[in-house]
């Protein structure tokens, strides 16, 4: 039975995708999960994987690329031999052909040679848009002749630059904007705010960190949020149309931000995760996002933003559809709080978090009840694993 690989969406305002390098040949043998070829979307490179055993029969889509989303791209058979039809399968593309190389720039260096696609990172692509540099005018030192920033950089400094300019927002940026507008507008927000006292928590964190290197305050928020989400199905749900869907389990996503704009990668299951698997999964996908690159096709239920690092006592955060609540981390800071010690008072360590929640989903009470919840697992350093 021949199986069709389409060019996947992964996010909600994604339109088309790249096929950047085919890792397989046609005629050859795959199992399931093997790397079929890297793809680009506006924000990230994907590896994506073959769904079953086979045989890769037929390539619809070459290198360099870009197609719509859900278009043909590939044909799988489970044998060599098996007969399969393509008639009128091959998928439309804003690249129906070679096109000449540009002409080298004044005081730029020489263009790639002709024939290839040109491999560059998803940050360079962003600089070179900002910058007003073709890439086929820039040299690429990467691994394989891959454009990175830096060489995007030396390019642009071999130029001379007017005092100012005008920046015409990038794609990764419109599809950020879009969506966020698209979120604000049809997204009934509204917003609780609550300080945690998180003074033996942080103690703990610090002795565990003896035992336990890379293990981070966000594991443990990622731990307390998913757990705590359990008798809260409305903020671990999604919208569909006119339908509410309850998750089973909690996908959290973490905001990173990037070069190319905010990426979303997801820790699936994070309520069943101990403390040492979810700084695993974190410090990888994290990793992985920061070189623009995200695994897996999980979908957030809920996204945790973290900007305490920074200094930001407090924020809201914009609700990423179709999820139902997004949670807000600011920076720890020290406050005097009454206490029944001798003095009357003593420096606590107080965290504020902000829940945005949908207010088609849940309301206030709930919304309350679960960052109670939340504060009270937070606060108590005996209950993480």
């Amino acid at each position: 039975m021949a199986t069709e690989l389409k060019m996947p969406k992964y996010g909600l305002q994604q339109d088309e995708g790249t096929v950047v390098q085919w890792q397989k040949k046609e005629g050859d043998r795959v199992e399931k999960g093997d790397i079929l070829c890297e793809l680009e979307t506006d924000k990230a490179l994907f590896d994506f994987e073959a769904p079953s055993d086979g045989y890769l029969r037929k390539i619809l889509c070459g290198d360099g690329q870009t197609v719509p989303v859900l278009s043909l791209i590939a044909i799988l058979t489970q044998t060599a031999d098996e007969p399969f039809d393509i008639a009128d399968s091959t998928p439309e593309t804003d690249e129906p052909g070679p096109s000449p190389d540009p002409a080298p720039m004044a005081g730029k260096i020489a263009p790639s040679p002709a024939g290839g696609h040109v491999r560059k990172s998803p940050a360079a692509r962003k600089l070179a848009r900002e910058l007003g540099i073709d890439l086929a005018t820039v040299t690429g030192t990467g691994p394989e002749g891959r454009i990175t920033r830096d060489d995007v950089e030396r390019t642009a400094a071999s130029t001379t630059s007017s005092p100012e300019r005008r920046e015409p927002l990038s794609r990764a940026r419109k599809a950020i904007g879009a969506a966020m507008v698209s979120a604000k507008q049809t997204i009934p927000h509204f917003y609780l705010t609550v300080d945690v006292d998180i003074t033996e928590t942080e103690a703990w964190w610090q002795r565990e960190l003896e035992n336990r290197a890379n293990l981070t305050l966000t594991d443990l928020i990622i731990q307390a949020t998913a757990r705590s989400l359990e008798a809260y199905g409305g903020l671990n749900a999604s919208i569909d149309g006119n339908d509410i869907v309850y998750h089973d389990h909690a996908h959290i996503g973490l905001a990173v931000g990037t070069d190319d704009g905010l990426l979303v990668p997801v820790i699936e299951r994070a309520e069943a995760l101990t403390l040492d698997q979810i700084r695993e999964t974190r410090t990888r996908i994290v990793t992985e996002a920061r070189q623009g690159r995200l695994s897996g096709d999980a979908r957030a239920t809920i996204t945790i933003s973290n900007l305490g690092m920074f200094g930001v006592r407090e924020f809201s955060a914009i609700i990423n559809p179709p999820e139902t609540a997004a949670l807000a981390v600011g920076a720890i800071r020290d406050e005097v709080r009454p206490t029944e010690s001798p003095a009357g008072f003593a420096t606590r360590r107080i965290m504020t978090l902000t829940l945005s929640a949908d207010h088609r989903a849940v309301d206030g009470l709930i919304c309350a009840r679960y960052l109670q919840t939340l504060r009270a697992a937070l606060e108590d350093p005996a209950g993480f694993e």
